[in-house]
């Protein structure tokens, strides 16, 4: 079945170039988004669970804020 409609696909799929890009885009960007967002969510948990460690170290110098 899925061998008789690989042709038909393909043929329609280059039909509209315009369309073929907006759409090939819109799934790159939306990709990007995510791996943006999970990657920053990973960041953060790490930089939470490091923060209950004993072992940070925090330093001030003087008159400096």
């Amino acid at each position: 079945m899925f061998g008789k409609l690989l042709p038909l696909v393909v043929k329609n799929m280059f039909r509209s170039k315009t369309r073929l890009i907006a759409t090939t885009g819109c799934c790159l960007i939306s990709a990007l988004i995510i791996c943006f967002l999970l990657t920053a969510q990973h960041s953060l948990a790490r930089v939470m669970n490091s923060a209950g460690d004993n072992q940070n170290l925090v330093m001030m110098q003087k008159d400096r804020y």
